[in-house]
């Protein structure tokens, strides 16, 4: 194809179109190419038997997954139940200042029952007052090595 020299009115801005040139809307053109239409496949039918299986197997799963977390979700339960219990005991316990030896043998279902075997723990735990501290008259100067032993006692077993 050759290269044609524009007009000087197409060269210039603003130029006079020379009458005796032919204009470049009356040279034929060459025909552009027709547009490609591109060919749509067929819809492919899908495979329901497939899909059907495999939602059947992730339904499956998912149950089984579902019943191992009730399970566990279970045990959880079970365990939080046993800590507020010995929660509630060593509390109790400690409200009776029981040392710990005793504190591990309180018992009971609910907080009033956990409070008295608490109680009954403690009076038997709770030191004796000591009679006679004195010497055989009531105002003599009581011994001091007399209740070192229970003095001792009670610091070393908090009883």
């Amino acid at each position: 194809m050759t290269e044609q020299t524009p007009t000087p009115a197409e060269a210039i801005p603003g130029g006079v179109v020379n009458p005796a040139t032919v204009p470049a809307a009356a040279e034929p053109q060459p025909e552009a190419p027709a547009p490609q239409v591109e060919e749509v496949p067929a819809p492919v039918e899908p495979d329901y038997k497939a899909l059907y299986e495999k939602i059947q197997a992730d339904l499956e799963s998912t149950r089984e997954r579902s019943t191992e977390a009730g399970v566990e979700a279970d045990e959880l339960r079970a365990q939080v139940a046993q800590l507020q219990e010995q929660a509630l005991r060593d509390r109790i316990a400690a409200e009776y200042a029981l040392p710990p030896v005793l504190a591990a043998l309180v018992q009971g279902g609910d907080e009033a029952e956990v409070r008295k075997h608490a109680e009954a723990l403690a009076a038997v735990a709770a030191p004796r007052p000591l009679l006679g501290a004195g010497g055989l008259t009531p105002h003599s100067e009581p011994d001091p090595y007399k209740g070192l032993a229970e003095k001792l006692r009670q610091r070393r077993y908090g009883i």
